[in-house]
């Protein structure tokens, strides 16, 4: 794997006081204004390849050669002063006056946008640059803003540049003044996400209307019933299966398929495609490390970058097959007891009763014909004053009365049970 590679380069910064930029970090005072570079200067990098390599050895003369002539294309010097200083200033306009600065204010009346850093005329609400209303921002005018000023003189002492030292950097909006409000997007994909949550939400509920208990207060109008006695009967019919019921009269027997057993038969030679991750390249990204004197160490760093290959490589996989497994099925005669008939019962009032059954006596072989009693169930309505119809248990039914107002519980099926 390559290693990675480390050289030095020289930094840049800007002077805060009379706006020159792209400054080498040798100069230790701005060589437009002649002003000292302050501790807070922040240094920034252009040129960080290979060939702006340069050895601490060099930048250290470099720099002592800077401060031989740190004013040679310079006569100016520059001083900071508050912005009401009583003498002359560029900014000491009258209203509608004045010669402007890097902001674009043209009058001390002007309110200042946070968002882009730029001033608009007290007659607009709305900044002319991003939009942004001026209630969203601090909304202070140019004269409330002014604060220190970096002032340049001449040789001779004349004020020949000024520049406002409040507004040094670019300031982000304040959690207190959020950026201005972009609106949602929409489109066809929202608008069908919204009417497919909706009809969720409308199934969801319809579904626990239909099958959900719910309470609800009825006054009980009258009362119906329903009542069934299953008849059985011993009767002759065909089964068959894998052993004969000591009862039972065979009819015949064959072999058949009972199960079938999994073996293996043979192995076959299968084809399946293999992945492997390969080295396909270096890609190079480098750092910066900021050393505080005017000059970066860069560091160029190698990242591997892998690809996928695929090639095919072969097993045996087993096969099987099935085998049956034959034994004797039984085929035969059997007396069983079947669902004959209903003795049904039903009215209206909380006076349910039993029909009368009557059974038959055995009429053939193997006492085919007989008849029994099989299960007994009931249905037990209730119809409340507005015409609606419930069932309910046995018990709870027979103790309501005609007239009584409940509190019950309601389910899919319209069975009412008392609420809780």
């Amino acid at each position: 794997m390559p290693t990675d590679k480390r050289h030095t380069v020289e930094g840049y910064w800007d002077c805060q006081y009379c706006g020159r930029t792209g400054i080498r970090g040798r100069f230790k005072s701005c060589p437009g204004c002649g002003h000292g570079r302050d501790a807070s200067v922040r240094f920034y990098t252009k040129e960080i390849d290979a060939a702006h390599a340069i050895s601490h050895e060099e930048f250290r003369r470099q720099t002592a050669e800077a401060d031989k002539n740190s004013r040679s294309d310079s006569a100016n010097y520059t001083q900071a002063h508050d912005a009401d200083a009583s003498e002359p200033s560029l900014y000491a306009r009258a209203a509608g006056e004045g010669r402007g600065d890097a902001y674009e204010a043209q009058d001390k009346s002007d309110w200042y946008c946070d968002f882009c850093d730029s001033y608009n005329p007290a007659t607009t609400d709305v900044c002319r640059n991003c939009g942004a209303s001026r209630e969203s921002t601090s909304g202070e005018t140019y004269e409330q803003r002014m604060g220190a000023v970096a002032r340049t003189y001449d040789s001779h002492g004349n004020l020949v540049s000024e520049r406002d030292l409040s507004k040094r950097t670019k300031k982000e909006p304040s959690a207190s003044r959020p950026a201005p409000a972009v609106a949602p997007k929409s489109g066809p994909g929202c608008l069908r996400f919204v009417i497919v949550g909706g009809l969720v939400v409308a199934l969801v509920a319809l579904l626990m209307f239909v099958f959900g208990s719910r309470p609800r207060k009825i006054t009980v109008d009258g009362f119906d019933w329903e009542r069934t006695i299953s008849i059985e009967q011993l009767q002759t019919v065909d089964e068959s299966g894998w052993e004969l019921p000591k009862e039972a009269r065979l009819d015949h027997k064959t072999q058949e398929i009972r199960s079938y057993n999994h073996v293996l038969d043979h192995y076959e030679e299968v084809p399946y495609e293999v992945s492997e991750e390969v080295l396909d390249h270096y890609e190079t990204y480098t750092t910066e490390v900021d050393n505080g004197d005017g000059t970066f160490d860069v560091e160029e760093h190698q990242e591997p970058v892998y690809k996928t290959e695929y090639h095919t490589e072969y097993r045996d996989e087993p096969v099987y097959v099935d085998v049956p497994i034959f034994d004797t099925k039984y085929y035969y005669k059997i007396e069983r007891w079947v669902p004959e008939r209903d003795v049904t019962t039903s009215g209206d009032g909380q006076e349910p009763y039993w029909g009368e059954v009557e059974l038959s006596k055995a009429t053939g072989d193997h006492g085919t014909g007989e008849e029994r009693e099989g299960t007994r169930f009931g249905t037990y309505g209730v119809t409340d004053s507005e015409g609606n119809h419930y069932t309910a248990d046995e018990d709870y039914w027979t103790s309501l009365k005609k007239g009584d107002t409940l509190t019950v519980n309601v389910d899919g099926n319209k069975h009412i049970t008392p609420a809780d």
